[in-house]
């Protein structure tokens, strides 16, 4: 997202390299397909490579050339893409997007193509984000939230034997880590300019209570998100945040916290494999838990809100029964399943499966609950620009530029500016 036009489009220009090697002339018959797709959280590029090396496998007449790009530049890339004459068959579409793609006919409408399988089995969140006007323009690909991890060991040197069941005891637990000098910044989030930022936020506006947009669609954060954005605000003043966090992305936070720099921080599912991984993390197995990001004393029990991402396919795409193919065989229980160390799937089923509980039943559990109660950013063509200027005042609240009901005001002003 923060890459130059002008570069992504000479870049564009350029004969592109996907996959393992340079594409060349293809043989006679042979169906070549483009996916793009993200470079962090979620399935990695070797998940996502050893997937399409079986697609191709059973079916010899198809090659897939991949590309990965990380999601702040994955939206432009894509627009980008599909603008030129070098649009990609199938792409990652975060569920903030499905909305913006399919007002300017970039989806291909696949309702009466997916099996019946899918339909059942496919936990019903999934297409909901993914289903625009009655129409399904996507597979859910994962279903995912903001988690709180935190790090039982340090707890429980400060005193505490369980996880927090309120923001509020959340933070009083951060005070006892400071104080006892376990660890300087309790807390470390992703709030660098980017979508990151909002995705944080979301999760601290549901804790608290709060909402984008009111029953009519208008927005209401200088009201009902003042209590989320004063809270991000208290704990940075207090320095119980680390203070970098307003540079962070999702990695960032995640070494961070794998070095036991931090007690608690918010990221995706993903993390969880890694934040104990000997490669990755400096922790062990006993100093990592999570849970869903507990509400506010009095409002309600926990909070979570969607990062969930779904496969299309362009309306650009010369090979489009192809392309749904691949991303069916992307998406299918099998495949999830054997892929589900990082990311959990999106069938039912899935979820009472042993060998995937095995080793993370606290996870699961998380992720049960999440997925019951997690609710959206809003989904309008122009999110994106609407996103960018809640990011922009956001951080100049926590910066201490602007109060946050000052922050949050102007804001909303410039979004009704929108057209």
């Amino acid at each position: 997202m923060k890459k130059g036009f002008v570069l992504l489009f000479c870049l564009f220009c350029l004969l592109p390299m996907f996959g393992a090697g340079t594409k060349e002339s293809a043989p006679s018959g042979l169906i070549e397909l483009r996916f793009l797709g993200m470079a962090q959280a979620a399935y990695s590029e070797q998940n996502v490579n050893d997937m399409t090396a079986d697609f191709m496998k059973a079916h010899p007449n198809i090659k897939v050339y991949t590309e990965f790009v990380p999601y702040e530049e994955l939206r432009n890339k894509t627009l980008l893409a599909y603008g030129s004459n070098n649009s990609y068959d199938a792409v990652l579409v975060d569920d903030i997007w499905f909305t913006e793609y399919d007002s300017k006919g970039m989806l291909v409408d696949i309702t009466a193509d997916i099996p019946q399988s899918y339909r059942d089995g496919v936990l019903a969140g999934g297409w909901n984000f993914t289903t625009k006007k009655g129409k399904v323009v996507g597979l859910p690909w994962f279903l995912d939230t903001m988690y709180l991890f935190y790090n039982p060991t340090m707890l429980k040197a400060a005193g505490y034997a369980t996880a927090p069941k309120s923001v509020e005891e959340m933070v009083e637990m951060g005070r006892a880590l400071k104080a006892k000098n376990i660890v300087e910044y309790p807390f470390v989030f992703s709030l660098a300019q980017a979508e990151a930022l909002i995705c944080v936020y979301s999760n601290f506006l549901e804790a608290f209570g709060g909402s984008f947009q009111d029953a009519q669609g208008n927005y209401i954060l200088d009201t009902s998100g003042v209590k989320a954005l004063e809270f991000l605000v208290a704990l940075k003043q207090e320095g119980l945040l680390n203070p970098n966090s307003l540079e962070y992305l999702e990695e960032d936070v995640r070494r961070v916290f794998s070095t036991g720099d931090a007690a608690f921080t918010l990221n995706w599912g993903y993390m969880y494999a890694l934040a104990s991984d000997p490669a990755e993390s400096k922790l062990k197995k006993e100093d990592v838990a999570v849970m869903v990001l507990p509400g506010s004393k009095g409002v309600k029990e926990s909070a979570a809100m969607s990062g969930s991402m779904g496969l299309s396919v362009l309306s650009k795409s010369k090979h489009p029964k192809e392309a749904l193919q691949y991303i069916l065989y992307l998406s299918s229980k099998e495949v999830q399943d054997t892929y589900s160390n990082l990311q959990l799937p999106v069938w039912t089923a899935s979820y009472d499966d042993p060998a995937i509980q095995a080793g993370r039943t606290d996870l699961v559990a998380a992720a049960k609950k999440a997925f019951s109660i997690m609710n959206v950013r809003p989904s309008v063509p122009n999110y994106q620009e609407v996103s960018a200027i809640f990011q922009q005042h956001i951080q100049t609240a926590l910066y201490g530029e602007k109060t946050p009901k000052q922050a949050l005001s102007d804001a909303v002003q410039m979004v009704k500016g929108l057209k």
